[in-house]
């Protein structure tokens, strides 16, 4: 009788992470100790938690940009980390767009290192600011833009390289709520589209609920994960609903 894995695919594995900061006297530990957890792949994860709680530290750390101590680390595609990858895009609450270069040269700046024709290029570039509804914008330079326009900018200039994983830093925080309730529903979107895996750092509550496949909260000291909340079910799309208030509820009991 054949048999099936109806596990699903892990897109990151933290097995036994350990994070520590060096300092010219030695290192400094952080929350991050001996850590374990599997993320899924082609789903979204956000990460709630106080200030310090360590989760800008895990979202570089799952981007090679930290390394951890030898003793354990994070696995990509079952193997361990040992710096950035092509694969891995992170976006950060500061756009860093080029103010010399427009929207679509912005854009078109992510794909520098790949050997497409160009005019391959130009039509990838046309896709993905339609998909971010920014073709109007194309020629406008960031100075033009308005704080969600940047995102969306920034955004593109990411998924325009086809990553397999999107880390997003407080992307939205500086946006105001009508700005970043439209934000949260084009990431929504253009994950579906893309099926790109997806990890999200934020403060708001309601945004790790709303973009959240799955909603962690990390906190303490070492860090632990102290929510763990699945949040695919149609419930969860209505903010009001009974369910999506009584998580909201939970979480805000621990992180405030």
């Amino acid at each position: 009788m054949n048999s099936f894995n109806t596990e699903p695919r892990q897109v990151f594995s933290l097995d036994n992470l350990t994070v520590n900061f060096p300092t010219r006297k030695g290192s400094v530990p952080s929350p991050l100790q001996n850590m374990n957890l599997k993320i899924d792949a082609g789903r979204i994860t956000t990460i709630l938690g106080r200030s310090g709680c360590g989760k800008s530290t895990l979202l570089r750390t799952l981007g090679g940009f930290i390394q951890p101590e030898d003793t354990g680390g994070v696995l990509y595609k079952q193997r361990f980390m040992n710096g950035p990858t092509p694969e891995i895009v992170m976006i950060f609450q500061e756009n860093n767009l080029f103010p010399w270069l427009t929207v679509e040269g912005n854009v078109k700046f992510g794909l520098r290192f790949r050997k497409d024709d160009t005019r391959d290029q130009v039509t990838a570039v046309k896709e993905i600011l339609a998909s971010v509804g920014l073709t109007d914008a194309a020629k406008q330079y960031p100075h033009e833009l308005s704080g969600g326009m940047k995102q969306r900018t920034a955004i593109a200039r990411a998924l325009i390289t086809r990553p397999k994983v999107l880390l997003l830093d407080e992307p939205f925080s500086a946006l105001d709520i009508s700005l970043k309730r439209h934000m949260h529903t084009l990431i929504r979107e253009l994950q579906a589209d893309t099926g790109t895996s997806m990890v999200m750092v934020t403060h708001d509550v309601e945004e790790a609920i709303t973009v959240g496949d799955r909603v962690l909260v990390l906190g303490g000291n070492p860090a632990d994960f102290l929510i763990d909340a699945n949040t695919t079910a149609s419930a969860m799309l209505d903010r009001y609903s009974y369910d999506y208030l009584e998580l909201q509820k939970k979480v805000e009991r621990v992180i405030y």
